[in-house]
């Protein structure tokens, strides 16, 4: 019985290996796919969380800190909404949903062409706290992590992005 496992795990792979599929991150003609995702200039807002959001794109979309010749631009706005969550019987609020949306187009240097257009959204949640402070806190905390899956999900968009231009 156990040929009958490994029979079909040797097929699988066969087939796995015959049908095209290919690493994201797998270097297409020499370059890899981080070099072309470091190639690309972003314009985000001008706010703490526009300077967070640019702070970890950067990070996600050139890890090495390579320079390379901008051959895109990553044009970003930011739209945050602070939703009650929690309502207590006293009508205190006691924890907000903080959603994140992010609309962004990707342009092309060279003819000044938007390639590719999309939007991402997250939510994040935190909670009132007594303290005035570190409600704040909080909330900065909650914008940060949404800020950083914003961040990781528009990597992977551009990174398909880049890998279908590339073909």
């Amino acid at each position: 019985m156990w040929w009958r496992s490994t029979l079909a795990t040797l097929v699988l792979a066969l087939l796995l290996a015959g049908c095209g599929l290919r690493p994201l991150h797998m270097p297409v003609e020499g370059e890899a796919m981080h070099a072309g995702l470091a190639a690309i200039e972003i314009a985000a807002p001008k706010s703490r969380l526009g300077n967070e959001l640019l702070n970890q794109l950067s990070a996600d979309l050139n890890p090495d800190g390579l320079s390379f010749p901008s051959r895109y631009r990553l044009d970003i706005s930011l739209k945050r909404t602070r939703t009650a969550l929690a309502i207590q019987l006293d009508d205190r609020v006691t924890r907000y949903d903080l959603s994140l949306a992010a609309f962004f187009s990707l342009i092309r240097l060279e003819d000044d062409r938007t390639v590719y257009r999309s939007a991402v959204r997250r939510v994040a949640s935190y909670n009132v706290l007594r303290d005035p402070f570190a409600t704040l806190v909080a909330e900065q905390d909650a914008d940060r992590r949404a800020a950083v899956e914003i961040s990781r999900q528009i990597r992977t968009l551009l990174a398909l992005k880049l890998a279908e231009e590339e073909r």
